[in-house]
């Protein structure tokens, strides 16, 4: 029997045109969905009603989630939209695509890992950073340097792993509260 695709929610804050997050998350959806094993939703949290996002989340197998670095963290924004959904976090694997400054935005990743585990969530170790967030992507949208495309397989293909076992596990055994 052939497993059905793996639901990915692709977490972007905001898609407005011209903003570098726009870029990312637009070249990174489109590498998800070259891929059979994985099915996107994108969820654009400036469109999306924080009511409407714990039945997303819930309906997800995996969470990826597009993040700029501010003042050394990641947005409020996003840690109000992540406590909007608390319980459909459970179990699931969550990677991080960041970006900012001389970190790259790093510096959120590791502080959402934190609160990911909190919410006993399973986070992806491999993490796409983006330093200086204007220079790594060329005028057509695409990562200047051809090593990320080979960086975002490797995350998928980790997040793929960790995915498979935690939908069978969620699917056939609730998760223990």
């Amino acid at each position: 029997m052939i497993d059905p695709p793996l639901r990915l929610a692709l977490l972007v804050r905001n898609r407005e045109p011209g903003r570098f997050g726009t870029v990312v998350a637009d070249w990174f959806g489109r590498e998800v969905e070259q891929r059979d094993d994985f099915k996107l939703d994108l969820i654009d949290l400036a469109r999306t009603p924080l009511t409407d996002l714990p039945a997303r989340i819930d309906e997800a197998d995996a969470i990826v989630i597009v993040c700029p670095e501010y003042n050394h963290g990641y947005p409020g924004d996003l840690k109000t939209a992540i406590d909007a959904v608390r319980r459909p976090w459970y179990a699931k694997p969550v990677a991080f695509v960041v970006y900012g400054g001389r970190s790259g935005g790093l510096r959120a990743a590791e502080q959402l890992r934190q609160v990911f585990g909190e919410l006993h969530a399973v986070t992806i170790r491999d993490t796409l950073s983006f330093h200086q967030a204007t220079e790594p992507f060329t005028a057509a949208g695409s990562p200047a340097d051809p090593t990320t495309t080979i960086a975002a397989a490797t995350l998928l293909d980790q997040l793929a792993w960790w995915s498979h076992p935690l939908r069978e596990a969620r699917t056939t055994t609730p998760y223990p509260s």
